[in-house]
């Protein structure tokens, strides 16, 4: 080899080597560019409170009216003689709305997630039927009156709540959950009548006043409640809810004044509601 070409060589191979470094040095800020870290898993662990409100609406009770009992309450009546409208039943439906605070607690393991819930919530579910009805005492001289007679049955429930299990799946910040647990109401309910004399054959000292009737009844209610609903946590510890359950609150107290009953039976809600949570740090 020449002088000259050995004096080449060494410069060659510096080149080529920092050639090597500079592509390896290229290679690697492609590969850290191609691989960012992974996005922070969501959580559904932790203590949550929020608010909800919605709407309820169900069955009541249902008040028998037998407008043939009548004319026995009246002295020297011919039962054979004397009329009555049908016997008839006036049920409740009730509705209206609902809206309250929750709390509970989450704990997650993998994609199962299992809770506890209290809520509470003021209300304005209820109902009112009315119907009307006509009777004719006869008596023994043959003289009768006309009477008219109506009755008014009213429910309300005014504040509820629950204390349910949950039980759901979470894919990142979604939650579809199954519920169940205790219900428990303050419910309210009534029975009126009032009766109008449409002729005044045989004029009787107290009457038609003495056939009219009020009862009432209020107290605590305690049944069970099922349902499920989905959550999605859309900002850092937020989430919205939407929720449907259908509550058995067990049986009102039976109520009777003259010609009508209301016997005791089952009370149940379908509530669906929309909530917002605030989670804190378990």
């Amino acid at each position: 080899m020449t002088s000259r070409g050995s004096d080449l060589l060494p410069a060659a191979l510096a080149l080529g080597l920092a050639a090597l470094c500079a592509t390896e040095a290229t290679a690697a800020d492609i590969a850290l560019k191609a691989s960012p870290a992974p996005l922070p898993v969501f959580s559904w662990t932790g203590f949550y409170a929020g608010v909800h409100a919605g709407y309820g609406t169900g069955d009541g009770n249902s008040a028998r009216v037998d407008p043939g009992a009548l004319p026995a309450l009246f002295p020297g009546v011919n039962n054979l003689t004397s009329t009555a409208s049908a016997p008839f039943t006036l049920g409740v439906d009730q509705s209206g709305w609902l809206g309250g605070l929750q709390a509970g607690y989450n704990w997650q393991a993998g994609h199962m997630v299992v809770g506890v819930e209290a809520d509470v919530s003021a209300a304005g579910i209820g109902g009112r039927a009315s119907g009307s009805y006509a009777f004719r005492p006869v008596f023994l001289v043959g003289d009768f009156d006309n009477y008219t007679g109506t009755v008014t049955v009213t429910q309300d429930i005014d504040y509820l709540g629950t204390l349910r299990g949950r039980l759901g799946y979470a894919s990142n910040n979604w939650l579809l959950y199954a519920t169940g647990g205790l219900a428990w109401a303050h419910v309210k309910a009534s029975l009126d009548s009032t009766h109008l004399r449409l002729t005044n054959n045989f004029p009787m000292p107290g009457f038609p006043g003495v056939l009219n009737g009020h009862a009432s009844a209020s107290g605590y209610n305690i049944g069970y409640a099922v349902g499920g609903g989905g959550e999605w946590s859309f900002a850092p510890r937020w989430s919205l809810k939407a929720e449907y359950l259908y509550l058995n609150l067990g049986r009102q107290l039976s109520l009777s004044i003259p010609a009508t009953s209301m016997p005791a039976s089952d009370i149940e809600l379908h509530t669906f509601r929309i909530g917002l949570n605030r989670q804190f740090a378990p």
